[in-house]
């Protein structure tokens, strides 16, 4: 059995796209059967003390976690913890999680630089127009990474389109494994809503309620789409902006927010809908865990062709579902229309997405995959 430390930011119960990947890659028969594993991440709520528990036989170290800072847990402890778990642990492999501020700390770890690590690049800080905050804080950040990187045996990158698209990898692309993100296959029973109008389209958007999600640019689409509705789940900083833009377009009755849910409402939101909307502007949506969500339940997505960005790499267009430009109301505009008049087309998007998560992204072959990049360290 190999031994792995990984050093994250969030676990489970916090959602998110790399928390759900990760609680069902550790949690996987191909990964469990080889990997006694540790997670060494943050409380994801302020001031709770620090937490060792086990989990589906996994261990999981929550560090307490003193504030939030330009999206970053700030956990001054987290050095001690990381030497103390390496310590009682003793891990064959570091599997380190970015962008993390906190995985900076393996650098000032004389028992952590002893170990061969593992990136695992989820996404590059800086999008085409980031906050102007992290840009200023990026100057120094990247000094950092650049020492991560320069130290890891392997980086894992999670799509062809972000490897070659990102550049900060330039320099580390000969040690980088590409290596798709995956999810559980799930059998589920939901709840289904009465029959639609045969003419009506329901969509739905899965996300934090952020900048870089293109929420504006789907609902300006649907102003001229009058029998498409939409539900909004999640929370975020733009949550007050976007219903008062809801209001603005006349789409009070047509969009409903419906916050943060639980599993069973997010996955009957899923099965209820004819299409997942994902219309993201930059490469800082890396790959989009929430398409492989939908893809599980056989339904189709609309993304957009960022640069750089694994969007359109998971989705093929006019095959799983459809693949349109980024920051155009009228590109998705025209999609909608289209996915509006071709509905029967839809589900068969939603069948072939369903039998491209199968082939690539059910989580056994993705964890099997991981297990190589650990073998190929481990045997140099």
């Amino acid at each position: 059995m190999i031994s792995v430390l990984h050093v994250g930011k969030y676990y489970s119960p916090f959602h998110g796209g790399i928390e759900n990947y990760t609680k069902d890659l550790v949690e996987s028969d191909v990964y469990q059967n080889k990997v006694n594993s540790t997670l060494l991440v943050h409380q994801h709520i302020n001031k709770q003390t620090t937490k060792c528990e086990s989990i589906n036989n996994v261990s999981v170290i929550r560090i307490k976690k003193w504030c939030t800072l330009l999206y970053s847990p700030i956990s001054p402890s987290f050095l001690k913890e990381l030497n103390q778990a390496i310590s009682a642990k003793k891990p064959d492999v570091l599997h380190i999680h970015l962008p993390n501020l906190s995985a900076f700390t393996c650098l000032f770890s004389a028992q952590a630089r002893k170990l061969p690590w593992v990136i695992h690049w989820h996404s590059d800080v800086l999008g085409t127009v980031p906050d102007w905050r992290i840009k200023l804080a990026y100057k120094g950040y990247q000094i950092f990474e650049r020492l991560l990187l320069k130290k890891s045996a392997a980086v894992i990158v999670t799509s062809p389109n972000y490897l070659n698209g990102s550049d900060p990898l330039i320099d580390y692309r000969n040690k980088s494994y590409i290596v798709p993100l995956g999810l559980s296959k799930i059998e589920i029973e939901a709840e289904k809503k009465e029959t639609r109008k045969i003419s009506s389209l329901s969509l739905l958007m899965i996300g934090r309620l952020t900048y870089y999600k293109g929420h504006k640019y789907l609902l300006e689409a649907m102003v001229n789409l009058p029998n498409a509705e939409l539900t909004i789940i999640g929370i975020g900083e733009l949550e007050q902006t976007l219903k008062q833009l809801v209001v603005q377009l006349n789409l009070t009755k047509r969009v409903h927010f419906l916050g943060s849910v639980d599993t069973k409402i997010l996955n009957d939101s899923i099965i209820n809908c004819d299409l997942l909307c994902l219309p993201s502007i930059e490469k800082t949506e890396a790959f989009g865990l929430v398409l492989l969500e939908a893809a599980r339940l056989s339904k189709p997505a609309l993304v957009t062709s960022v640069k750089g960005s694994g969007m359109s790499w998971v989705v093929q267009d006019k095959v799983t579902g459809l693949v349109v430009k980024p920051n155009s109301s009228n590109a998705i505009f025209d999609a909608l229309s289209f996915s509006q008049k071709n509905k029967k087309l839809l589900v068969n998007f939603g069948k072939s997405a369903n039998t491209r998560f199968n082939s690539n992204f059910c989580i056994n072959k993705t964890a099997k995959q991981i297990l190589d990049v650990y073998h190929t360290i481990l045997n140099k």
